[in-house]
Order: C-alpha cells, then sequence, then structure tokens
C-alpha cells in the first residue's frame, strides 16, 4: 500500500512539473507521436495495457516488466513523406525488475534550400534521434511499475535542438485473469531553444485496458482499448484486436477515433522457434500515402 501511495504521490508530482514546462504551444521531436512497431500499429496502437516485444517501453514503460522474455527487436517504417524511421529495441528481464535500451532514428529525406527569391540553392537532410533507458519493477504481485529516461535531438539545417524527457506508467493485473489496466504518462520534458524559439514535447496521457481471451487450447484473441489525450488536442481512442493461433500465427485489426488523418490499420506476424516476424499496413486520407512497418524479434 506504501509503495502504490509513492507511486501515486511521484504522478502527482509529474503533472505539476508537466504543467510549469508546457506554457506555450510551440511543439516539436514529433517522432515521440509516430508508432514503431508493427505489432503495436497492427492493432492501433491500443497497447497500454498488453505485453509484447521490446519496443513496448516506448509505449508504456512498465510494459517491459510483464513481458515474459527477454527481446531484442529492430523495426523498420516506411513513413508517409517519405519519411524513414529505424528502431532498435531491448529488454532484459531479471526477475521482478527488467531493464531497457531504445533508439529511433528519423530521416525526413532530402530538402531542398531555397533563397528568398525560391531559387534552390542547395539541400539539407532533416533528422530526429531518441535515446530512452527503461527501468521497470514488480512492486507487487498485481502491480508494475516503470520509467523511461529520454535523450533526443532534432536538427534543421543548421539549428539544433536537444532535450530531457521523462515516461512514468504502471500497469495492474486485476483480479480477473487476463485482464489488465494501464495508465502512463509520457513526454515530460524540457529542450533547448531552436531559432531562439522554446519547443515543447508532445505531452501525453494514457489510459488502457486489455482482456485475453481463451477461446480454445490453440487460440486466443486479445482485444485492448486505449484512451489518450494530447496536450492541446481533443481526447482520441484507439481499439485493437489480436487473435493468436497456437502461437505461431497472428493476426491484427486496428481502429482510432478522432484523429484527422488515420483510422483503419492492420497486421499479422509470425514465429518460427525463438524468433518473430511482424508487418503492418496503415493507410492515411487526402493522398498521404500508406505506411508500411516491418519488425524481426529474437526472445531470450
Amino acid at each position: 500500500m506504501k509503495k502504490l501511495i509513492l507511486i501515486i504521490c511521484f504522478f502527482l508530482i509529474s503533472f505539476s512539473v508537466s504543467y510549469s514546462l508546457s506554457n506555450s504551444y510551440k511543439q516539436g521531436f514529433d517522432i515521440l507521436l509516430v508508432g514503431n512497431s508493427p505489432r503495436m500499429s497492427g492493432k492501433g496502437e491500443a497497447v497500454s495495457a498488453i505485453s509484447g516485444d521490446a519496443t513496448i517501453l516506448w509505449y508504456n514503460p512498465a510494459s517491459a516488466q510483464i513481458s515474459r522474455y527477454s527481446n531484442f527487436c529492430f523495426s523498420h517504417n516506411s513513413y508517409i513523406f517519405d519519411n524513414k524511421i529505424e528502431n532498435a529495441s531491448l529488454i532484459i528481464r531479471k526477475g521482478n525488475k527488467s531493464y531497457g535500451l531504445g533508439i529511433v532514428f528519423l530521416n525526413y529525406g532530402k530538402i531542398d534550400r531555397t533563397d528568398e527569391s525560391g531559387l534552390i540553392i542547395g539541400e539539407y537532410h532533416p533528422i530526429d534521434i531518441v535515446i530512452a533507458c527503461n527501468y521497470a519493477r514488480r512492486i507487487s504481485p498485481y502491480l508494475s511499475f516503470g520509467t523511461n529516461l529520454k535523450i533526443l535531438s532534432e536538427k534543421i539545417d543548421s539549428e539544433s535542438s536537444y532535450g530531457f524527457g521523462i515516461d512514468l506508467g504502471i500497469v495492474n493485473d486485476s483480479f480477473l485473469k487476463g485482464l489488465n489496466f494501464a495508465f502512463v504518462v509520457q513526454n515530460i520534458g524540457f529542450s533547448t531553444k531552436m531559432k531562439n524559439e522554446k519547443i515543447d514535447f508532445p505531452l501525453t496521457y494514457k489510459i488502457g485496458t486489455c482482456y485475453e481471451l481463451n477461446i480454445s487450447n490453440q487460440s486466443k484473441l486479445s482485444i485492448s482499448s486505449d484512451l489518450i489525450k494530447y496536450e492541446y488536442e481533443d481526447i482520441k481512442l484507439n481499439l485493437g484486436l489480436e487473435y493468436a493461433f497456437a502461437g505461431v500465427i497472428y493476426t491484427r485489426l486496428g481502429y482510432k477515433i478522432n484523429y484527422d488523418e488515420e483510422d483503419f490499420s492492420t497486421g499479422f506476424g509470425t514465429k518460427l522457434n525463438q524468433y518473430k516476424f511482424d508487418y503492418s499496413f496503415t493507410p492515411f486520407h487526402d493522398d498521404l500515402g500508406n505506411v508500411h512497418r516491418f519488425s524481426i524479434s529474437y526472445d531470450f
């Protein structure tokens, strides 16, 4: 009980700190809002309360502790506007503790540099990099807590900004078998100015649920949802389904409500011994194109 009270106090302090650090509407580091994992994206990113591969640490730092195995995962994201995102993540389970490390690299591609008359005089290559160190711990038989410490870099032409951020999360394995609840606060932090402008992180709050149902000895169905509040935006809802057959074949569906440019997503995965391959497909509206994500991971 004392541990739970301490965690609640920690979250309350984080709210007050995040409010004091977010006093302008200039927002950057959009890489923090882009999903990297095909498994998570295939389920509509309704994943705050689920276990998963190592990329789960980017969605809820506490979920690394409820994952069954240590895991390494590499993923590639062919995003809109020909942006390319690479992610490498690692979680190591140690009993009631787990440790993780992740890096995300966003390459915006080539952008023409022009003078005042619009004449092309060169080119530049904007990039974003995020490095996260994860720690998660089971503090009771039904409650896990986790945190990410993140270092960020954003470079646009000759201008750069650097930042430091924190994510906080909890997962509750409820009294009902297969039912999880989660609460997450992400992107609390600060950054240096870019062109003398203060850059805010996209502060995010999540409440998630997941229920895993055994349909038969060979198949399982996972139903999940995330209620999400991005600062300065309306509340959004993510919904996800995953059907698993024999622990080898996985199919996924996701749907996002109250988003401007996306809603439906789907994906599949397969497992061979300790190796997993996952793919997801997300169509964007207004001719923005389609997003393809791939990953390969290894349990150990």
